[in-house]
């Protein structure tokens, strides 16, 4: 089958920033004659060392039910920000239910080379396959945002993956890929800014014949529910063939989409071309259009503008703060901080602004309230390079020990 794009115009190029879209080609071998660990079931375990690359670590879920003497079915998880533990507390009640073993990446983030994605996929699931004894007609891969598309470009490059659950993002770009007969369930918020990607992507797989289902969730661009998972994953494991959670769009979405992907790229180009004075008077626009707007379907579009908006601000404050323009950055996390104010990353941001103006007042506020906005990625702080001249000091240890 032959892969359209499913991004129009810049959004294209915003997705290719922010995920992967090489492939994964499968190169590690499995020791077949292996002697599988006998671990305790029913627990989450954190950071498991990878015996050959103890610089990589992955989580584990084993449900009650798994037997160390038998083949058992397993998903393997990518998370965009390498937060393996997150999806496993979040779904390890349907381990349990479906009777699957549970492994997600530490490492495998967004803005990875493909020298490093590929030593990490490599790694994680070889350790895995050499630990856990598996049923190799029952293997599976689920992912969120960028890793939706690590989890796709895995199937699409073994043959012996069987489904994927894409969370909030679609195909990576790839070229003969092996494997086209897998299923893949997609699931989106109606306010996600991939939601047109995916509903887009589902639309050509269903043409080409692909086994394939979208579910859509009221939200944003985040793992679903459990409830929507536990759907999905009935889905992907041929439990059934239906779901509440199906999209099922009106006429009414059908005649916004072009509007909306017209509007991106409106916003996309605006983010250097326009000031913050007509930044504050569009955003105060789409947000009360958001939640006051008469069409539920225009409040949706709005919502994913607004979204959307979040979105591109993080790479244009990140690519202005790697390039030293500082004044663009104050610019672009103005922006941030209005359509997304609880975002972690708007203060990381600001600190990292802040240290490059040698503001240490401001840097240590700026940490803690990332730190209150929930981040938690210690080695991003510790990392970035302009925090090094306050290495060692008494106050920025002290924000470090709390992570």
């Amino acid at each position: 089958m032959h892969l359209n794009k499913t991004l129009i115009g810049f959004f294209l190029t915003v997705i290719t920033l922010v995920s992967c879209n090489t492939p994964y080609e499968k190169n590690h071998k499995v020791n077949t004659a292996v002697t599988y660990e006998n671990m305790e079931t029913g627990k989450l375990y954190p950071r498991v060392k990878i015996k050959n690359d103890t610089a990589l670590s992955f989580a584990l879920y084993l449900p009650e039910s798994y037997d160390v003497k038998k083949e058992n079915s397993i998903v393997f998880i990518f998370d965009a920000h390498g937060r393996g533990t997150l999806p496993l507390e979040k779904y390890k009640t349907l381990a349990e239910k479906y009777n699957l073993v549970l492994a997600a990446s530490n490492n495998s983030k967004n803005g990875q080379s493909g020298q490093l994605r590929n030593r990490i996929i490599t790694a994680f699931m070889g350790d895995v396959e050499n630990r856990i004894h598996i049923n190799k007609n029952r293997m599976y891969t689920a992912g969120f945002s960028g890793g939706a598309r690590i989890a796709t470009l895995v199937a699409l490059y073994n043959s012996t993956v069987a489904g994927v659950i894409g969370c909030s993002a679609g195909f990576p770009q790839v070229q003969n890929p092996v494997n086209k007969s897998f299923t893949w369930v997609g699931v989106t918020g109606n306010q996600d800014f991939n939601f047109l990607e995916l509903k887009n992507l589902y639309r050509q797989l269903k043409a080409s014949n692909w086994k394939t289902y979208l579910l859509v969730f009221d939200g944003k661009h985040d793992w679903p529910p459990a409830k929507v998972m536990d759907a999905s994953l009935a889905l992907m494991l041929g439990k059934s063939k239906n779901s509440q959670y199906m999209l099922n769009p009106g006429p009414e979405a059908d005649k916004l989409e072009n509007k909306e992907v017209e509007q991106q790229r409106l916003l996309a180009r605006a983010m250097e071309e326009k000031d913050i004075n007509w930044w504050m008077k569009k955003t105060d626009r789409l947000m009360d259009d958001s939640q006051n707007n008469a069409s539920r379907e225009i409040r949706l579009m709005n919502a994913r503008l607004v979204n959307y908006i979040s979105m591109i601000s993080y790479i244009f404050t990140n690519r202005a703060l790697e390039n030293n323009n500082l004044q663009q950055a104050a610019k672009f996390l103005a922006i941030y901080q209005k359509v997304d104010p609880d975002n972690s990353y708007v203060y990381f941001f600001k600190a990292v602004r802040f240290a490059k103006l040698k503001q240490d007042k401001k840097v240590f506020s700026s940490l803690q309230k990332a730190i209150d906005k929930g981040f938690d990625n210690r080695s991003e702080i510790i990392n970035n390079k302009a925090f090094n001249y306050l290495h060692g000091s008494p106050d920025f240890e002290k924000i470090i020990k709390t992570l």
